[in-house]
């Protein structure tokens, strides 16, 4: 046999070497988009949260508050207490069935989904010192997600039988002490109803600007026609440093 064709057959059909193989596993970090997507993902907007208990930030504020309604009424302005988050989700049902200044249709049926919208963030109660009764609630958390977070919303909601007594003005002037101390810069309300007379008039009076106007936005409970929702703007850089909620009349 030929000398090279017996050395190719040897290498061939040789076995293979014994071969230790030894190796790291590097973990790449993630993309910068999924980084961001992610984020986003975590970000909330008005209509979307995290269920909370409404305690987000509070520690910059000087709360609980105390102050008189127009009727005399002492009541504190302070955090939920857990006690209290069944008759807030109470109250935000009632006026989703009443269908006039809320734009949901369908109640909140479990605690979870109420804490995921109305205590996402930060969200305090108006109790009567003589009883602890819920006389009102409301929140502050963004408007918008990211870039445009600074900007916040606010939601408020009186207990029927403590309506025309302050508590409406009582926590919105809190919400403006409370929304600049919590970082914000401005405040927009998406949807005031036009037919809400009482909420219109209320904003006008406390230097909200009306930036907006969408005419047939609403179907409301009552109204044999669509109704307008109008936009409220609030520049918090504006408000005082020593604006104080509880003073002047509620």
């Amino acid at each position: 046999m030929d000398a090279s064709l017996l050395l190719f057959l040897l290498v061939f059909f040789a076995p293979p070497p014994q071969v230790s193989v030894s190796f790291s596993l590097v973990v790449a970090p993630p993309p910068v988009k999924a980084v961001r997507k992610k984020r986003l993902l975590e970000m909330t907007s008005a209509y979307s949260g995290e269920p909370g208990d409404g305690r987000k930030g509070v520690e910059l504020l000087k709360i609980p508050l105390r102050a008189r309604l127009s009727d005399g009424e002492e009541v504190e302005i302070g955090p939920f207490l857990p006690s209290e988050v069944p008759a807030g989700r109470s109250l935000m049902n009632e006026v989703i069935v009443e269908g006039r200044a809320w734009p949901f249709e369908e109640e909140f049926h479990d605690e979870e989904s109420y804490r995921a919208y109305f205590l996402s963030h930060a969200a305090f109660v108006v109790r009567s010192l003589d009883g602890g009764d819920v006389a009102g609630t409301f929140y502050v958390k963004p408007n918008f997600p990211g870039r445009c977070g600074h900007v916040c919303n606010g939601g408020f909601i009186t207990a029927e039988p403590w309506r025309r007594r302050g508590v409406g003005r009582l926590m919105a002037k809190c919400f403006l002490r409370f929304a600049k101390d919590l970082g914000y810069a401005s405040s927009y309300f998406n949807l005031v109803f036009q037919s809400n007379e009482a909420s219109v008039h209320l904003w006008d009076s406390l230097g909200f600007r009306k930036v907006a106007e969408i005419p047939n936005c609403a179907r409301l409970r009552g109204l044999d026609t669509l109704d307008t929702a109008l936009g409220y703007y609030y520049d918090l850089t504006a408000l005082p440093d020593d604006y104080d909620p509880c003073c002047g009349p509620s």
